[in-house]
């Protein structure tokens, strides 16, 4: 308890640099410290020195500080935007692969293929139209799935 107080009463001692301090002691035998002594009792007076503020070195090392820490968080959102880019490029792949992949299945099946003319009107392809189809789906296939 009385060490307590004691710190309590060091560590304020800064910000009372410019008023005096008493240490005297209580009814008890603790010793007391304090801004003004109470009536009667055996007080001594401490000189409190304060040294003056060190230069300004603090505040640049804290300017350094916070413009690693911005450079840190720029760093850091550039790569998170890069990964965000990535992922979105990769997932486009991914869907046009797929894409490639079941139009030439589709084409390779043999199965009958219908398109829509101009007029609306449904048209089968032919082999020809099948074959031009199949080598363009091929290389859509070669092109996007890696």
């Amino acid at each position: 308890m009385h060490l307590r107080l004691a710190f309590i009463a060091l560590t304020c001692l800064p910000l009372l640099a410019t008023a005096q301090v008493y240490q005297y002691k209580d009814a008890n035998g603790n010793p007391v410290f304090s801004d003004s002594p109470p009536p009667g009792a055996k007080a001594i007076r401490k000189d409190v020195k304060v040294a003056p503020p060190a230069a300004d070195t603090s505040n640049s090392n804290l300017q350094e500080k916070l413009q690693s820490f911005q450079q840190r968080r720029e760093a850091a959102a550039a790569e998170e935007a890069k990964a965000a880019k990535d992922k979105a490029e990769k997932e486009k792949a991914d869907a046009n692969c797929t894409r490639a992949r079941n139009k030439l299945a589709a084409l390779q099946s043999g199965q009958r293929i219908v398109r829509y003319n101009a007029q609306g009107e449904r048209e089968f392809i032919d082999d020809a139209t099948r074959a031009a189809e199949t080598t363009e789906a091929q290389q859509s296939v070669s092109e996007w799935c890696r």
